[in-house]
């Protein structure tokens, strides 16, 4: 493979783990309850709430990594650990025999199973084309970068947000002032 190619594969594959982790961390934060008890079901009771931090917190710690350190070993290390644990929990899933509400990327109606065995190898093939040839930008690009993916985020939330609120919107009803004439009550 000639170098140019490596080269954008290897910062495309650094992107889209960037993009990736940044949004199942970003829902799992908006769905905390839900990821506790996702993993609660999966036998880890105790220390489902701990577990449920330390996840989020993982993904939060390597987008950062991916970030602003790209050419950093370590974040892309950290997907191995990451993407195992996925997949053990599809595992533990598919021999508790019964469907476990997936806390990927919020409160998707997905459930766990085959899905996270199946991307294992697309996560660590992912690290490995990111380190095989790592991106060569700066923090303040890679900032710059998450800032946008960030407003991209938002933006996407308020496109969906605005679809809810037109039909409320059509629905409401109108209440006349109480100074216009239609507003009198007539006494009984």
């Amino acid at each position: 493979m000639s170098q140019n190619v490596s080269g954008v594969l290897g910062v495309a594959a650094q992107i889209a783990l960037i993009a990736i982790f940044t949004v199942a961390a970003l829902s799992k934060i908006l769905t905390f309850r839900d990821l506790g008890r996702t993993i609660g079901r999966l036998g880890l009771t105790a220390v489902a709430e701990k577990a449920a931090i330390a996840v989020i917190a993982a993904e939060l710690v390597a987008v950062t990594g991916l970030t602003v350190l790209p050419s950093a070993t370590w974040p892309r290390a950290l997907i191995a650990p990451l993407a195992v644990a996925f997949a053990g929990a599809g595992i533990r899933a598919l021999g508790i025999k019964e469907k476990i509400k997936c806390g990927c990327f919020g409160n998707g109606g997905a459930v766990l199973g085959w899905r996270q065995l199946l991307y294992l190898p697309l996560w660590l093939a992912l690290a490995v084309l990111a380190e095989a040839s790592p991106p060569s930008w700066n923090t303040e690009q890679g900032l710059g970068g998450l800032a946008a993916l960030l407003l991209a985020l938002v933006a996407w939330k308020l496109v969906a947000e605005l679809r809810l609120w037109r039909p409320l919107r059509e629905d409401r009803i109108v209440i006349p002032e109480p100074t216009q004439r239609d507003a009198e009550v007539p006494a009984a």
